[in-house]
């Protein structure tokens, strides 16, 4: 971390808003990539078994558990910062969170509407959930 950085908390703001860089993104190591591939498919067959195992709505959860997150933000720290690992983290809370409404619209209303209604509303509940996280995390609000 460079001396001009103070080290924030989770929940401090800061000046710049998440953004994509091809380039950066382009550098990606592939045994980075193949780390997280396979952190993601353990999660996803340690969930398939416990639906085997005990019930089909137990198998579920785990996938809700962000075990990639582990492995992406120690690979983020060692090749960029604790400031960049540390947006990343916030950035997986936000989508954990709108996942979350997503599944529980979905879940309060697959019982009393058709299936293609009830995915339309979830969806729209996901991005009014997600918006309105990034926008209370990063927006910079303009001083006048």
């Amino acid at each position: 971390m460079s001396p001009e950085h103070q080290r924030l908390d989770l929940s401090d703001r800061v000046p710049e808003s998440p953004r994509f860089d091809l380039r950066k993104a382009l550098r990606a190591k592939p045994s980075g990539m193949v780390l997280r591939f396979v952190a993601g498919a353990l999660t996803s067959v340690a969930a398939g078994l416990l639906g085997l195992a005990f019930h089909e709505h137990i198998g579920g959860i785990p996938l809700a558990f962000p075990a990639v997150l582990v492995a992406s933000l120690t690979l983020i720290e060692e090749q960029e910062d604790s400031e960049e690992a540390r947006e990343d983290a916030r950035g997986a809370m936000a989508g954990a969170a709108a996942l979350a409404v997503f599944g529980l619209v979905g879940a309060l209303l697959f019982t009393v509407l058709p299936g293609g209604v009830v995915l339309l509303i979830a969806a729209v509940s996901w991005l009014v959930v997600a918006v309105a996280l990034y926008r209370l995390l990063w927006w910079e609000r303009r001083r006048g």
